[in-house]
């Protein structure tokens, strides 16, 4: 039967989850029967053995609704008699870690406990669920669902908090795991648990199936996390280590960032991110920070963390810390919830308003942060206006409270910190509808002056809305959310959204001194996109504004087509990207010698540079057709390729770039990394650097760019004063530059 060991022989006992308030395992390894018994003391709330089937009756059979193409919903059966799941129950001993049965689940289904009446105990305390699976097939996702109505709890909608279950490291050598939830609340400001769940992932085959067992929920010692007033500065003062500030008020950081993981477990975590953050990460100026921010404070993370809030939203600080656009910590599995601890997507948010960079030139100068546009009626209740700017967050300087919240939050951070507003500005209503408790805003009466008596302050109390919205629910008629672009306006009429084939649009229009403008966010594309852009050139325009101000890169070969368009040999240049070459610190002297030859057209071997991780080109063109065209190139929020197009472009004739700050300065491939954790989306990992020359012997000589964004020539913001008269600044400038001369 089982033997419960994590090498040889039996259990080297249970590696228990070590942190403050973890109950002890319920279930214990009982050497006479060679298996588990369960605890049947006075903090066992529900205890499922699966021997019979009439001892599940109450508790319920989930199943993924795969009949139509709507959310990602779960059908639900009450176990109403034993008869009902008598066919699901293993026999003989063999198949369970606990008794003599264990319950299998195949075709989608999952075993969950839903019954309000069963739950209702749970809400104004603590506990924990553990329980022990096997995989036949597919492993299961076990987790603590919070909701309003149980009804649609599971129904596929957004959900109001959850727990993933996570593994402990206590294991049989015939496959069996304990997964457990740690402490948990009964309820979030209020709101209960309506389903705990074990089934599969959506995506599981019907075929496979997964045994489960030895189901307990016991109770922990203590209350609900209290919804206390909280502020990013005082988070562990107000809330508590294992407490989390969200929407102003405290919440448990089990339903943010998760369960946290055991010492071990936390440790090993570390050590992988350590090897990708120094070893493989092809970023050279990423590699130093892994060195010398990275690896000592991932260590003492590891060793220190008392809660998930700590230890993972530490661990993305300091992979954001690495300054790499490329490189991502991953997502937690409560990406689905209310309370998702990053900021993944840019919205108008509760303020109503999308933020840019501006010059703050009726404000005394420096760069800042104003309202771009906005909605009608926000859900806080004040209106914004474009022009109006942020003088405060939580009653500091806006830059000095982002620099502090935005890396723990953040999916990646620029390679340049100097690139920083953009990409932040884009991200800031939701960042501070997350984290801010309130925000300060100044309207000036004009575009003329915004001295003291001519300008109104306003303080809008983000933290109580945010709490009625989310507990209570959104009132009518509150305007939708607005998509957020690091764009004053668009640069084409009627802006430039997505066209349906699956490539990034460029959409196209007249300028105002006869230039055509050209609106487009990156380089995904084939043919379409290349069809495009060969269009535009060949006709060899005289002045072109290219607006890339809302940049996310996209395909190397995408990128070569459009400089073969726009630079030539009379102008030579060109780029080399390259991975470490080795697992060594420091680069083999062979990289350039041996991988030269992948720059060419036709490689003479392409499994080297295959293998190698090399990949660039030259100028080849002798006479491009947009060689003599007058470019002004805008950037503001741009990576990757849209770090790799201006750089190429950069001290070509005829060409200017115009923008507030350098662009990211991601000169590099990206990969996908595996999940790390359980319940965890994966990473990324940039895994190259670039050189940028006339040539390859240039490139060879010249410094790798990873971490410079592309400067500017012509370093220009929205002015504060143009925003309140609705007059595009850098749009303005540029089409000056391009006016005949």
């Amino acid at each position: 039967m089982k033997r419960l060991g994590v090498a040889s022989g039996f259990l080297v006992l249970f590696a228990v989850l070590a942190r403050p308030g973890v109950a002890d395992a319920a279930a214990t390894f009982d050497p006479s029967v060679s298996g588990l018994r369960l605890a049947r003391d006075a903090d066992a709330l529900m205890t499922y053995d699966f021997e019979t089937g009439d001892g599940l009756v109450g508790a319920s059979l989930v199943a993924w609704d795969k009949s139509g193409g709507g959310p990602r919903a779960m059908k639900t059966k009450v176990i109403t008699s034993g008869a009902d799941v008598a066919d699901l129950l293993t026999a003989g001993g063999d198949d369970a870690v606990e008794g003599a049965h264990a319950i299998r689940l195949t075709n989608g289904q999952g075993f969950a406990l839903t019954d309000p009446n069963l739950l209702a105990r749970l809400k104004d305390g603590r506990f924990e669920v553990t329980v022990w699976v096997r995989s036949d097939g597919t492993l299961p996702q076990f987790q603590v669902v919070y909701g309003k109505d149980p009804a649609t709890a599971l129904a596929g909608y957004q959900q109001f908090a959850s727990v993933r279950g996570i593994r402990t490291g206590r294991e049989t050598s015939d496959g069996w795991a304990e997964y457990t939830t740690g402490p948990v609340d009964g309820s979030v400001w209020t709101i209960p648990v309506v389903a705990i769940t074990v089934a599969p992932s959506f995506s599981a085959s019907a075929t496979d199936s997964f045994l489960v067992d030895a189901f307990e929920v016991r109770k922990v010692d203590g209350s609900p996390t209290a919804k206390m007033a909280c502020t990013q500065q005082n988070v562990d003062a107000v809330c508590g280590a294992e407490g989390e500030c969200f929407f102003g008020h405290c919440v448990p950081s089990s339903v943010t960032w998760g369960v946290l993981p055991s010492l071990k477990q936390r440790r090993d975590i570390a050590e992988r991110w350590i090897t990708f953050a120094t070893r493989i990460i092809g970023d050279r100026n990423a590699m130093r920070n892994g060195v010398e921010i990275f690896t000592p404070g991932a260590r003492a993370l590891a060793e220190s963390a008392a809660s998930s809030r700590q230890f993972f939203g530490g661990m993305n600080r300091l992979v954001n810390l690495l300054r790499d656009n490329h490189t991502s910590f991953g997502f937690p599995a409560s990406y689905f919830t209310n309370f998702s601890p990053q900021v993944t997507y840019e919205t108008s948010s509760t303020l109503g308003a999308c933020f840019g960079v501006v010059e703050k030139d009726l404000l005394g100068g420096g760069l800042g942060f104003a309202v771009f546009d906005s909605v009608e009626n926000p859900l806080t209740g004040t209106p914004l206006k474009r022009g109006d700017v942020i003088i405060a967050i939580d009653g500091r300087d806006p830059k000095a409270w982002i620099d502090d919240v935005w890396p723990y939050n953040a999916t990646a951070f620029p390679n340049d910190p100097r690139s920083d507003w953009g990409p932040v500005a884009n991200s800031l209503s939701r960042l501070m509808a997350m984290r801010a408790s309130n925000v300060t805003i100044a309207r000036c009466a004009s575009s003329k002056s915004c001295a003291d008596g001519e300008r109104e302050t306003m303080t809008i109390d983000l933290a109580s809305v945010l709490y009625k919205g989310v507990v209570e629910g959104v009132p009518d008629g509150i305007s939708q959310s607005l998509y957020c672009t690091p764009r004053f306006s668009e640069t084409v009429a009627n802006g430039c959204g997505p066209d349906g084939s699956g490539e990034d649009p460029i959409c196209t229009g007249p300028g105002t001194v006869g230039e055509t403008r050209i609106q487009f966010d990156g380089f995904v594309g084939q043919n379409k996109w290349k069809t495009s852009f060969t269009t535009i050139f060949s006709a060899s325009p005289t002045a072109v504004m290219m607006d890339a101000r809302s940049g996310h890169g996209g395909y190397y070969d995408a990128l070569e087509h459009l400089y073969n368009l726009l630079r030539g040999t009379s102008e030579p240049a060109g780029v080399m990207s390259l991975g470490r070459g080795t697992f060594d610190m420091t680069d083999p002297t062979w990289l350039f010698t041996r991988l030269g030859g992948c720059t060419e057209q036709t490689a003479s071997n392409q499994w080297e540079c295959y293998q190698g991780n090399g990949v660039g080109f030259f100028s080849t063109v002798a006479a491009p057709p947009g060689e003599k065209t007058r470019i002004a190139w805008l950037n503001t929020s741009d990576v990757s390729a849209n770090d790799f197009m201006p750089r190429l472009l950069k001290g070509r004739s005829r060409v200017q770039i115009f923008g507030p700050h350098p662009t990211s300065g991601a000169f590099g491939a990206i990969t996908s990394l595996p999940s790390l954790w359980t319940g965890w989306a994966g990473g990324s990992l940039q895994v190259q650097d670039s050189r940028f020359a006339g040539d390859l012997e240039g490139a060879e000589a010249a410094r790798w760019e990873s971490g410079h964004g592309v400067e500017p020539d012509v370093v220009v913001a929205q002015k504060l004063s143009d925003a309140i008269s609705g007059v595009d600044t850098i749009v303005q400038t540029a089409t000056a530059w391009l006016a005949p001369q």
